[in-house]
């Protein structure tokens, strides 16, 4: 049973990993004119068929070069694809020593070909600076900006390639032993992922982004690698790539949108002269700014006016609420008596006028050079006037006054 379980194993594994080398022209001088001209471009050709549109079920898997040069650092060598991409593989690399020799580029080496020494001699990430043949070979982008993978999918691979050798400065020479090129089936399967899961406020959109091989498709139904969602609550969007012939792969992002929203509550809906009221925000919120400089979930104000707070939630989402305090006047009184004088045990009828807004109440005393006389009476009023009787305490005599105690109106206390 373990035979044929291994024997199973390979089988699986050279149908999916199956990998096919195609060899290119060897036995080239560089450059062509060598030794009498020490300056050139040796150009050599691979033929490569059966492979089909890269970045599906094939891409390159490796470039190998053999060939002598004794000035390491006249070189440019590029890889020419057949619709003339174009891909730096090494140039001017390895100062005045000499030769690259079982030199390997891919793009999963653990180093760029720029950090090894020669002969070169090993796997190493193509340089991949620029992607044109136009000296003099800038080495301002950064390494790998271009790589197999980028520089080549999409490229139907059938056709012929060149390898591209500039000997660029005079004196030395060399000679291209052999090349070859080696594409692999399955190490470009499908592969997608997706945007880090996202918290957003609430209507807003966000951008989600597949990175990833073959046809996209969406939980949405849209088909391009980026998206652009709003959701109103916690959302899931899967990404499925398809690569034909070669399966598929998926991958989600969860976006979850926080609400925020804003209230504000008065202590009182209206203000009156000397008082104060609280305006309170819904609570529950890391950030409350009010209009008057003030933070915290209340406020406590002395004046009418327009009150706005802004809250903020723990990912910065903010909703803002105001409120009108309308302020309103104390009542008033006045005292009217057609006849101030009465006699001992009488009463006497005195009008009392208001100004606010009904209903008032006030209470009212007799006092005597400001000593209370008798309790005080408490009187309703509906309107705006009313009569009512003052009738002195028995035996009292000499000038009393009848003095207002406390009045109120439907809003304010005075």
């Amino acid at each position: 049973m373990k035979g044929t379980f291994i024997l199973i194993g390979l089988v699986w594994a050279n149908i999916l990993y199956a990998q096919i080398t195609f060899n290119g022209v060897g036995g080239l001088l560089i450059p062509p004119n060598a030794p009498n001209e020490t300056t050139g471009i040796t150009e050599s050709t691979c033929s490569v068929t059966g492979i089909g549109v890269l970045g599906g079920c094939y891409a390159i898997e490796k470039v190998t070069i053999n060939l002598l040069h004794s000035w390491d650092n006249d070189l440019g060598i590029f890889l020419v694809a057949p619709n003339g991409q174009v891909l730096e593989l090494s140039s001017e690399n390895g100062d005045s020593k000499e030769n690259y020799l079982g030199t390997v580029f891919r793009d999963d080496a653990s180093i760029f070909i720029t950090e090894g020494f020669p002969p070169f001699s090993g796997n190493f990430k193509p340089e991949g600076r620029i992607n044109n043949l136009v000296p003099p070979y800038s080495n301002g982008p950064a390494l790998g900006t271009f790589t197999f993978a980028n520089t080549f999918n999409g490229s139907n691979a059938d056709g012929d390639w060149t390898l591209y050798i500039s000997d660029n400065y005079s004196d030395d020479v060399g000679r291209l032993i052999n090349w070859s090129i080696t594409f692999n089936k399955g190490s470009a399967a499908p592969i997608v992922y997706a945007s880090p899961d996202q918290n957003i406020c609430t209507g807003q959109s966000t951008l989600i982004t597949a990175i990833g091989n073959g046809n996209y498709l969406w939980s949405t139904g849209a088909t391009t690698p980026s998206i652009i969602v709003s959701p109103t609550s916690p959302t899931t969007y899967t990404v499925t790539t398809t690569v034909p012939a070669c399966g598929t792969a998926s991958d989600e992002v969860v976006v979850t949108p926080y609400p925020v929203s804003a209230s504000i509550t008065p202590s009182s809906p209206y203000i009156c002269p000397g008082k104060t009221v609280t305006l309170n925000a819904n609570p529950g919120y890391t950030g409350y700014t009010w209009s008057n400089g003030k933070h915290g979930t209340n406020i406590t104000v002395i004046s009418a006016g327009t009150y706005t707070v802004t809250v903020t939630n723990t990912i910065g989402c903010t909703a803002v609420a105001s409120f009108n305090l309308p302020g309103h006047p104390n009542p008033t009184i006045s005292l009217y008596a057609t006849d101030v004088n009465m006699c001992i045990g009488d009463c006497k009828t005195l009008q009392a006028s208001l100004i606010g807004t009904p209903p008032f109440q006030f209470t009212w005393q007799f006092q005597v050079e400001g000593s209370a006389v008798g309790n005080s009476q408490a009187i309703t009023v509906s309107g705006s006037s009313i009569n009512f009787q003052v009738c002195p305490p028995p035996g009292g005599t000499g000038l009393f006054d009848v003095v207002i105690c406390t009045l109120s109106d439907a809003f304010c206390t005075n």
